[in-house]
């Protein structure tokens, strides 16, 4: 036996061969007739068929090292995704061999025939061979992704991915269970680190035994299912009397947000409520009374206190008149309120465009190297026949030089190159077609569904069938249309210099320019539309004294934009793939070795949100709304600033709750893309941060210092309530869950995008449960490309390290179902949110999600909520002068409803209820309204409904939204009482009429 394995060509002489130019064996591979393989071999028969009986031994050494390091990644990659992905390159490799083996079989049997009629073997030779090239890019890429990943968790195992809990005395963070933590206290610790979210409503999936109930008990009726599913009760966070909410809105829900708050101040009900959920704007000015009322003093570098800055008590903080109040007032165009500042912001944005811009090019550039010596190391096609062909004409004046038109045969490649990458093509399709209708009739005769393995063949070999029409296709037909391109319209490449460089610089600098145009069009571009009584919009002519102006950021014209810079991105980047493949051979080795290792080291070294605007956002907000009052260095009583980058304000220290003030938490929202998580139409879930937890529902929660001590120290900067505000706010985002546009993908592509990554409470959770384990993700140092990559497809997982947060009006804008969470009795909505009339959709919106999401009822009496149709209130006389501001008054601009919870809930006192009150309070206008309101309601007829677009408020808007603000919180005030007063009416009439 041993005799036989050793007879040649497996003899010791057979190493001693000799093997012909590696060029010349990718010829005789792609061959394909007899004719190309007589003139490549010539009188080297035996060269060639020694080199082929050498490479059976090189299929052996890369099969066992391919199969080795995937094999490696399905046994230690941590995620599942990430195993079968590893074992299903294991599958393509072993393709991949059989194609090489099948190919050198095929060219052994041709060139024992060479001179009778090898033209079937050298086609089949050619198709093994098209196999065997398509698939070993991505098999080579995908080894060395799966190399570098094992060796960087193995390699830095002495810092595996861990959480630092802040509960002694345990080592890691202590992990409950939401479906455990609401069974009641099991253990001494009642408060823990992480809270695991519950499992998703439609999970296809086991769920991991820390989230799971370990003894499932569910409610027969489904609202109280999912009450208990999605109202956790957190530690610490009891019920309450009071809740406030403020909506979004920019600076227009903070104008209005800083009036309301004031007056419910003076009406004692601010120092009542227990907690202030706000969102977007409204957050804008509960982050600005919780800095103004923090007990952190502020400290130079040294450590010792600037000023005296605890002037400010929960009584007088923003009073009308103080420093607070004066300092936003000056600051309301907080985005740009100076030349420099415009300057500054235009600066910012360009960048983010260069950027993003920059690192697409890269990308689209390697991607053209790669191609480029692909096509000229295996010859699929020939680029040469691509490159401009320059004709010299010679004139009196001197010479003349033009590219000439490529000619047919210049253009389009040797049907001799195509006709070997059909075959192969229709081959793999029609073996699919075959797989899945024999499994067809197998499943009729059974009645069993097909088998997973069935169903992933069939994949796999159209996976094959696409990817070789894609290197012999549609690339060689994407640089031919460019090429073409060039010659005709002289873009590029295929200028003067023959070189294609300037060509391609003029795309690209009029690409960014356009991008950035584009981007700030987009941004603040606003416009007035009339409205019908009915809502319908006015005709031509406005529809007179009864029409209702309203100010919208959305257009048409912002549709066709947006499109038509996206695709002038896609053809500078085919343009860029095009012309790095037909050039790359005339490039330096210094460049050749700079792209690519620039590709592979900038995705991982640059933090994308640094580039983003969320970073001037957080600033300038933080500018304009971050202050306390203090003693200046002249005696006088004035706001301070907070400093920006000396003074952190970490949400577990400065967004703890002030005695007289309630806890103040900011409502965000969470993008995830999974249809098991979110309702249909609605790719968000809630997200809440504050200063004793920070999460949601769908994504657990994490004690607040617990993330704040195991986040990354870039990261942690968004950990502050100055990003908190920003986050919340942040409505111009590449995510914008139920008010999801047009723009999403330029937003993400010119980096004008709001919101962050911050780490998710899920993925935490995982690793003090399982970790520490070097097989185990780390948490990410910066966000990477790949972050932006999922901003650009809409890819959103619950699982990923880190979690995009952006405006809390992407899934409530009022904050209404976040204060239903914590099961408050009395809740004010103050409502700035720029409805269009007649009515206020963000109500309705919330009264429907908080019944799908909690299983709470809510309900308004019809001939109440009607009261704030615009056009409702009896006119003011006189009625003709004042025509335009009668149409849109309203008879009221507040109602009372009753909330109705699925279970009894303890409030204060003892008090075990279902039954709670909802005071909700609307930004409208009321023949009630102060006189300076009414005059300036006369003169601008879009208020108080201004676009959200519009974040530029001059000292008048400012005072009128504020003023406008005060009207709605005194409304609130006596609603409440005369609630309070018609409820005590009620029980005495009962009790009176009691036997």
């Amino acid at each position: 036996m041993l005799s036989y394995l050793i007879t040649p060509p497996f003899n010791p002489s057979f190493l001693d061969r000799k093997r012909p130019g590696g060029r010349d064996e990718l010829r005789l591979q792609f061959a394909g007739y007899g004719a190309f393989a007589r003139g490549i071999v010539g009188d080297r028969i035996e060269l060639f068929r020694d080199g082929l009986l050498l490479d059976f031994m090189f299929i052996a050494g890369y099969t066992l090292v391919l199969l080795a390091v995937f094999g490696f990644g399905a046994l230690y990659f941590y995620r599942s995704v990430s195993r079968r992905f590893a074992v299903r390159a294991l599958y393509v490799t072993g393709v991949m061999a059989v194609a090489d083996i099948c190919e050198n079989r095929f060219l052994l049997w041709a060139l024992n025939g060479l001179d009778d009629s090898p033209d079937r073997h050298l086609e089949w030779a050619a198709h093994c061979a098209l196999i065997k090239w398509a698939l070993a890019g991505p098999v080579a890429a995908s080894a060395v992704w799966v190399t570098a990943t094992l060796l960087s968790r193995g390699l830095l195992f002495w810092r595996a991915a861990e959480v630092k809990g802040a509960l002694p005395p345990h080592p890691r963070a202590l992990v409950r269970s939401a479906y455990r933590l609401a069974k009641g206290p099991e253990s001494p610790w009642d408060d823990p680190d992480i809270i695991a979210p519950p499992a998703a409503p439609h999970a296809s999936k086991p769920v991991p035994d820390w989230s799971a109930p370990p003894t499932p008990q569910r409610p027969k009726d489904s609202a109280r299912a999912r009450w208990r599913t999605r109202a956790l009760q957190l530690p610490g966070r009891d019920p309450a009397e009071v809740g406030i909410c403020v909506s979004g809105g920019g600076i227009r829900s903070a104008s209005v947000t800083l009036g309301a708050l004031q007056a419910l101040r003076e009406a004692k009900l601010l120092a009542q409520a227990r907690y202030l959920v706000s969102v977007s704007g409204g957050g804008y000015m509960a982050g600005a009374f919780q800095l103004a009322l923090t007990h952190e003093q502020p400290k130079d570098k040294k450590g010792q206190p600037l000023a005296q800055a605890d002037l400010a008590k929960p009584e007088d903080a923003f009073a009308p008149g103080s420093p607070e109040e004066d300092h936003i007032r000056r600051h309301a165009k907080y985005l740009a309120d100076s030349p420099r500042e415009m300057l500054l912001a235009l600066g910012t944005v360009l960048r983010g465009v260069l950027i993003s811009l920059g690192v697409l090019a890269l990308a689209f550039a390697v991607t053209g190297m790669y191609l480029g010596l692909f096509y000229r190391t295996f010859p699929v096609i020939d680029l040469g026949r691509f490159r401009p062909v320059v004709e010299v004409f010679k004139q009196s004046c001197g010479h003349l030089e033009r590219p000439a038109p490529l000619c047919e045969e210049k253009i389009i490649p040797s049907l001799q190159l195509y006709a070997h990458a059909w075959n192969p093509i229709l081959g793999l399709l029609g073996l699919a077609a075959a797989v899945s209708l024999v499994a067809s009739f197998v499943r009729m005769r059974n009645g069993k569904s097909r088998p997973a393995w069935v169903r992933s063949t069939v994949k796999g070999i159209v996976g094959l069938a696409l990817a070789i029409t894609a290197y012999t296709v549609v690339f060689p037909a994407v640089i031919w249309f460019f090429a073409w391109l060039a010659q005709v319209q002289q873009v590029i490449p295929g200028t003067e210099d023959d070189s294609g460089v300037p060509g391609v610089s003029l795309l690209g600098a009029i690409t960014a320019a356009a991008t950035w145009v584009a981007a700030l069009f987009t941004a603040a571009y606003k416009s007035v539309k009339k409205l019908k009584p009915d809502g319908e919009k006015a005709g031509l002519f406005g529809g007179g004294d009864k029409s209702i102006a309203t100010q919208v950021g959305t257009s048409w014209v912002k549709v066709v934009v947006c499109w038509l810079v996206l695709l002038l991105v896609a053809f500078f980047g085919l343009a860029v793939l095009s012309w790095a493949a037909v050039y790359v051979n005339d490039w330096d080795w210094g460049w050749w070795l700079a792209l690519p290792i620039a590709l592979l080291i900038l995705p991982f070294a640059i933090d994308q949100t640094t580039f983003s605007l969320h970073p001037f956002y957080r600033q300038r907000l933080a500018g304009a709304f971050a202050v306390r009052r203090a003693v200046m260095k002249d005696g006088s009583v004035g706001a301070l600033p907070y400093d920006y980058n000396a003074e952190p304000t970490s949400l577990s220290t400065h967004a703890q709750k002030v005695d007289g003030f309630p806890q103040v938490i900011f409502a965000a929202s969470a993008a995830v893309s999974l249809r098991n998580r979110t309702a249909p139409g609605r790719p968000a879930v809630p997200f809440s941060f504050a200063s004793d937890y920070i999460g949601g529902p769908d994504t657990g929660w994490v004690r607040t210092t617990t993330m704040e001590q195991t986040a990354r120290p870039l990261i942690r900067r968004d950990l502050t309530v100055q990003s908190a505000v920003a986050v919340s706010g942040a409505a111009f985002a590449s995510a914008m869950g139920t008010q999801t546009l047009y723009l999403e993908r330029l937003l993400a592509l010119s980096n004008l995008r709001l919101g962050t990554w911050v780490p998710n409470p899920s993925y935490l959770a995982e690793i003090a449960t399982y970790g520490p384990d070097w097989t185990m993700p780390r948490l990410p140092r910066v966000r990477r490309l790949r972050y932006q990559l999922q901003e650009l497809v809409g890819r959103y997982s619950d699982t990923s390290p880190l979690l995009l947060c952006t405006d809390g009006g992407h899934f409530d804008n009022l904050g209404l179902v976040e204060m239903l969470r914590l099961r408050c009795r009395t809740i004010y909505v103050i409502d700035s949110s720029g409805d269009s009339p007649p009515l206020a959709t963000t109500l309705a919106q919330a009264v429907t999600l908080a019944y799908e999401d909690l299983g709470v009822v809510i309900k308004f009496k019809q001939e109440e909520i009607l009261k704030l149709v615009p056009g409702s209130a009896e006119p003011i006389e006189p009625k003709e002068p004042m025509a335009a501001l009668n149409a849109r008054f309203s008879a009221s601009c507040v109602v009372v409803g009753d909330i109705i919870y699925p279970e009894p809930v303890m409030f204060p006192g003892g008090k075990l209820s279902t039954h709670g009150t909802i005071i909700f309070v609307k930004a409208s206008l009321t023949p009630d309204m102060p006189y300076e309101l009414l005059s300036y309601a006369l003169k601008e007829k879009v208020f108080p409904r201004q676009s959200t677009f519009d974040q530029w408020f001059d000292h008048a808007q400012f005072n009128a939204y504020r003023a406008l603000g005060h009207h709605l919180g005194e409304a609130a005030v006596k609603a409440e009482a005369a609630d309070v007063a018609a409820s005590a009416r009620k029980c005495f009439r009962r009790r009176k009429d009691a036997p």
